[in-house]
């Protein structure tokens, strides 16, 4: 049976085709374009994360994908999640958002990254996640982009996981 692949961009980013394509051989991929500075964006995403049954993001749409995947208990492959930055925020409304979760998550970090600063990052990541099954990947030579054949190697290696 086929899965249903959330895949959440970073701010004001997009899925290449290139990284779809790896996407889809895992499945039906369904990549919404995303306003993060509308603060109702996070709603408009709870429909299609229940739907899912695994969430990716990059960058925000890494925490935001975080968020979710917390929310519905639902496997995660977050790259250069945007854990210490502090804005756009999301409006949660009355939601409760969990703080740990079973399902497995993968969170892949770039030591070269300069825009979600790495070492503040992987702080966070191991000083405050609170996840039973977790796996930290750290990669030397990437910075806040993804180069396609770390993206594959990734997704390959989260999909062994789950």
């Amino acid at each position: 049976m086929s899965k249903t692949i959330l895949y959440l961009h970073g701010y004001n980013g997009s899925l290449s085709p290139e990284k779809r394509t790896i996407l889809e051989r895992y499945g039906n991929v369904v990549s919404p374009s995303i306003d993060y500075d509308n603060p109702q964006f996070f709603n408009k995403l709870i429909l299609l994360a229940q739907s899912a049954d695994v969430i990716i993001g990059s960058s925000f749409g890494g925490y935001t994908a975080h968020q979710l995947s917390l929310l519905y208990n639902k496997p995660a492959l977050l790259f250069n999640p945007a854990f210490v930055t502090k804005s756009p925020a999301p409006d949660l409304q009355d939601l409760t958002i969990p703080e740990s979760k079973t399902s497995h998550t993968t969170i892949v970090l770039g030591k070269l990254d300069d825009v979600i600063i790495y070492r503040d990052n992987l702080e966070y990541v191991t000083g405050s996640l609170d996840l039973d099954d977790v796996r930290i990947a750290e990669v030397d030579e990437m910075g806040h982009r993804i180069p396609e054949n770390v993206f594959e190697e990734q997704v390959v290696e989260f999909w062994e996981r789950i």
